[in-house]
């Protein structure tokens, strides 16, 4: 017959050497070091990471706010587009990104790159720009800032935080980069370095359809058109510190030879005639 016992268990048996709440302090305070440090990588170098996120996730923050851009006249944005069409295949754009030009009726004399490949060329602009080589200058200069993501650059720390965020909660990383990209006013007052600027000028020179000898008096002639519309928050054209002086421009024009677009000899832009656009600015 078996014998039954009711040993007395140790003290410690129910009691366990670990405290649950210093583990959760070690694993809160180990995380939030982790978070702080995170967040000062991004500060500093967040406009050198943004540049290397995904371009479908820069198309995706971009687009509700390129749908809010009016759409311009047809005929002149379509003429746009075909010259884009004829720079873009040579400037080494990233894979996927599709140039879209869009036209703002407005006199201020500017043309501006942004986030997602939109580029924004203003009417003030068209109407003192002398031939089509000047304007193939001008896109090929701000396809040159799209190609390069220097838009996304500008705001990199927002949206790297952002797109960071995201890892953990998607919504909340929208919330982040949306609030970064409505206070850029749109995505108009973005501003570029210097450096980015001449980056901007040397893929601009290498577009097929840019290597434009005249450039050196072309550029000449749009700094004194911004001077005259001096009602030009940001013209690409003006003398601003940022951006590489007419000489500095047209030093580098002859060290990139090769065809040039065939002036529309009279003033103002003429559609290619292949393109069924015409604009008369």
């Amino acid at each position: 017959m078996a014998e039954y016992s009711n040993p007395q268990l140790p003290e410690e048996v129910n009691n366990s050497d670990t405290r649950p709440l210093r583990s959760f302090l070690v694993l809160a305070s180990a995380t939030l070091v982790f978070a702080l440090a995170a967040a000062a990588l991004l500060a500093f170098f967040g406009g050198s990471f943004a540049r290397y996120l995904p371009y479908a996730l820069e198309v995706r923050l971009a687009e509700p706010y390129a749908r809010r851009m009016a759409p311009g006249d047809a005929v002149v944005e379509g003429y746009l587009q075909g010259l884009a069409a004829r720079l873009s295949p040579g400037m080494d754009l990233p894979a996927g990104m599709q140039i879209r030009v869009h036209y703002i009726d407005e006199p201020m004399v500017n043309a501006f790159a942004t986030l997602g490949g939109h580029v924004a060329v203003y009417r003030g602009l068209l109407e003192r720009l002398p031939d089509e080589n000047t304007l193939a200058m001008v896109l090929a200069h701000e396809i040159g800032h799209a190609g390069h993501r220097h838009a996304i650059a500008s705001l990199g720390r927002g949206v790297a935080f952002g797109a960071a965020v995201s890892v953990v909660s998607a919504g909340a990383g929208s919330r982040v980069a949306e609030s970064v990209l409505g206070n850029a006013g749109l995505l108009t007052l973005l501003s570029f370095s210097r450096s980015q600027e001449e980056e901007a000028d040397s893929a601009g020179l290498a577009a097929p359809a840019a290597r434009l000898r005249p450039c050196r008096r072309r550029f000449g002639h749009l700094q004194a058109a911004a001077r005259g519309g001096g009602r030009a928050r940001r013209a690409r054209t003006a003398e601003v510190p940022q951006h590489p002086s007419a000489g500095c421009r047209a030093h580098r024009a002859p060290r990139s030879p090769g065809r040039a677009v065939r002036p529309s000899g009279r003033r103002g832009a003429h559609a290619d005639p292949g393109s069924g656009a015409r604009s008369d600015a």
